[in-house]
């Protein structure tokens, strides 16, 4: 259970980071795909804007060029306009799942040095058991 519990808590740290935010677009999703363009561009927009943070976060993103960036930039603002106007809403959103996935990584970081203090006892004991066994 101990093995399970530490990947668990990882993977609602990730969920509590995306869900306010994929919950608001959830309850507003009519007004953002209310054309079949709409969706399209939203869809391209989305899979570009995750590409780049799945690069960021494997840390092989390193634009020095200011034409790339500023093109990705008008890139990713044209085809996520329609949620661009809920900007300051997406935000909050993300603000409230960051504090939600801090709650999770107390917990995670309470679990590793539960973990780590676990096995320096067995280690321990095991080195007083060869010690009193040798006497």
């Amino acid at each position: 259970m101990k093995k399970i519990k530490l990947p668990l808590l990882y993977v609602l740290s990730f969920i509590c980071s995306l869900a306010p935010a994929l919950i608001y677009f959830g309850i507003n999703h009519e007004r953002y795909i209310a054309t079949r363009g709409e969706s399209v561009r939203l869809l391209f927009g989305g899979v570009i804007l995750v590409a780049i943070l799945v690069i960021k976060a494997l840390g092989y993103l390193k634009i020095k060029s200011t034409l790339v960036f500023f093109g990705l930039a008008f890139l990713l603002s044209f085809l996520l306009e329609s949620i661009i106007s809920d900007l300051l809403i997406f935000s909050l959103m993300a603000l409230i799942g960051e504090l939600l996935a801090t709650v999770v990584r107390f917990f995670i970081k309470r679990e590793k040095d539960k973990t780590g203090a676990q096995k320096t006892a067995e280690i321990l004991k095991e080195t007083v058991l060869d010690l009193s066994g040798r006497v």
